[in-house]
């Protein structure tokens, strides 16, 4: 699939999702700031995706495998199967299409930078040699403990035990 076309299905099935819920979320002087930091990401995903243009010349217009699509879909429905299954099936649509939209065309990480993973853990970015190169404390740590799925395999996060010094 080109990813003009990916582009197109991914507005197609976020069009729908209503926004508004995260705008509360990070509007709500009552949440707490990982919650807050999240809903943002989520709104700056969202519209950064509807005005998105990619033409059939745009060099960004390149092939995508569809099976490592299909595989996305497939690994972020089993963690929410096992995570949260009870989450309605237009916010796992949403997520699921703004994480291939990160992994597959934006190529950032599926986590907002500065997010306190736990223990003061988070995702960072650094610049070297002139590339943005996005870390994660914890993507180690989940490759090891990880059971059933694995959506980290799928985030352009390094785990931070490979930075350079």
């Amino acid at each position: 699939m080109k990813t003009r076309d990916l582009l197109e299905e991914i507005k197609e099935n976020i069009k729908d999702y209503e926004i508004e819920i995260f705008e509360n979320r990070a509007n709500d002087e009552n949440a707490d700031e990982a919650s807050k930091l999240r809903a943002n990401f989520h709104i700056q995903n969202y519209n950064e995706i509807m005005a998105l243009k990619i033409d059939e010349e745009d060099e960004r217009n390149i092939d995508i495998d569809d099976g490592l699509i299909n595989d996305i879909k497939d690994e972020l429905y089993r963690f929410f199967e096992g995570c949260s299954p009870e989450s309605e099936e237009i916010f796992k649509r949403f997520i699921t299409y703004n994480c291939i939209y990160l992994s597959l065309i934006a190529k950032r990480p599926l986590h907002p930078i500065g997010i306190d993973m736990h223990n003061g853990k988070t995702v960072f970015a650094e610049e070297e040699d002139g590339e943005t190169v996005y870390y994660c404390d914890i993507k180690e740590e989940q490759a090891k403990i990880a059971k059933d799925y694995y959506t980290c395999q799928y985030c352009v996060c390094k785990p931070s035990e490979l930075k350079e010094e």
